[in-house]
């Protein structure tokens, strides 16, 4: 880290800064040693803030920030936009939409049904695409540098809590239940349970979702309903159609597929349980495992059906945005924007998780760092990112973003 030795003199880095911007910048590494002062505002219209300069690159953990010109800036404790490679997971269920709607690069002819965008789970951890954080891992840069990510809510562990994925539910999903967080840890070995949120970006009219048992289904009913292999009827069905948001809590029995391309939002948990498979086999010619007793006793027996969430209009948006509220809970928020002119992307000093839906967006900073995003990216704001914004991209027609927001006290 830059020590004190490491600093010439205390030297003033100007910036005129847009109208949007707060005035209040936070340099976490340089509040252990100096008392952080206020920016001060001069006559031309520019905020001070002071920072310390290093005489010579710093080594160690320190975060190299790029400016426009190349060069590098060192030891500010802040981090840019974190853009990660996606994985992408074949599935019995999938198909071929993550690279024909999204571009991703399938690395066979095969069916693929998952593109994790961000995940921290030890199954796949993300690693940063570009830049000068190119080939760090989302779980390094978290526990190396915990407040850049996370703000001052730094969660237990400085484990990442969310997961952000893209599904191509080409088939029919199994169908399942996520325990919660008291079931996980003995049911599944995984720390925490799955509640998660889907949002429908394509749907052909054979698509399908069942969410939640029918008002009045007993267990008893539904052990009936897998011996006969009707369990399906036991479940509240609707054909989906772009723009839906299903929210499922753990513990709700669910299913998706006959066409439907999903955004989902989870807990960072793996823990799926199988109550039944529609009698088809796995790529090795064998039926896949079954998780019955998991999931009779994941599933919370209380919960009725369950369909599309009414969105809620977010008042005072900020200039030429359309903003829906779609899920608050204590693991997640999630929004949905329609993005017109300049957009700040916040909350400042939480960190955020961005996806473009549909059109495409300009991401940009206050040091003058720009990159567009089209459909189907996923970028992560950290907490300590210098006043990024949105903008639309002329020519491309209606750009939509869903903006993830992680629970204050993560």
């Amino acid at each position: 880290m830059t020590s004190l030795d490491d600093v010439s003199e205390f030297q003033p880095y100007a910036r005129r800064d847009p109208p949007w911007f707060t005035t209040r910048i936070r340099l976490n590494w340089l509040a252990r040693w100096v008392t952080r002062r206020e920016n001060e505002r001069d006559s031309l219209g520019f905020y001070t803030a002071w920072v310390a300069i290093p005489q010579r690159p710093t080594t160690g953990t320190d975060f190299p920030l790029v400016r426009p010109d190349g060069t590098e800036r060192f030891g500010m404790g802040l981090m840019g936009p974190l853009v990660f490679e996606p994985y992408l997971r074949p599935m019995v269920w999938g198909g071929r939409s993550l690279g024909d709607l999204f571009g991703k690069r399938l690395p066979d002819d095969g069916p693929y049904g998952e593109s994790w965008e961000l995940s921290g789970h030890p199954h796949h951890v993300s690693r940063v695409a570009d830049g000068p954080l190119r080939g760090r891992s989302l779980a390094d840069l978290c526990a190396q540098h915990p407040r850049e990510v996370f703000g001052e809510a730094i969660p237990p562990g400085s484990r990442f809590p969310l997961l952000v994925k893209l599904l191509d539910c080409r088939d029919l999903l199994s169908i399942q239940v996520h325990p919660d967080d008291a079931l996980a840890p003995r049911l599944a070995g995984e720390p925490s349970g799955k509640t998660e949120a889907w949002v429908v970006l394509e749907a052909e009219p054979t698509a399908r979702i069942c969410a939640g048992l029918k008002p009045g289904v007993t267990q008893a009913e539904v052990e009936r309903a897998l011996a006969d292999g009707t369990l399906d009827r036991c479940l509240h069905d609707f054909t989906p159609r772009p723009g839906d948001c299903i929210f499922l809590p753990a513990g709700t029995i669910h299913a998706v597929g006959g066409g439907v391309v999903l955004a989902e939002v989870q807990q960072t948990s793996d823990a799926t349980f199988r109550l039944y498979d529609w009698g088809r086999v796995g790529p090795d010619g064998r039926p896949r495992q079954l998780h019955v007793r998991e999931s009779l006793e994941a599933i919370r027996w209380d919960f009725g059906p369950v369909d599309p969430v009414v969105p809620e209009v977010i008042p005072d948006t900020a200039s030429g945005a359309r903003a829906e509220r779609l899920v608050e809970c204590s693991y997640f928020g999630l929004d949905r924007l329609l993005l017109g002119a300049e957009n700040p992307a916040g909350p400042w000093g939480r960190p955020t998780i961005w996806l473009v839906v549909s059109g495409a967006a300009d991401l940009r900073t206050l040091d003058g760092a720009s990159r567009t995003f089209r459909r189907g990216e996923t970028v992560l704001i950290p907490a300590t990112a210098e006043g990024p914004a949105w903008w639309p991209v002329a020519g491309v027609g209606d750009t939509t973003l869903l903006r993830v927001r992680l629970p204050a006290g993560a």
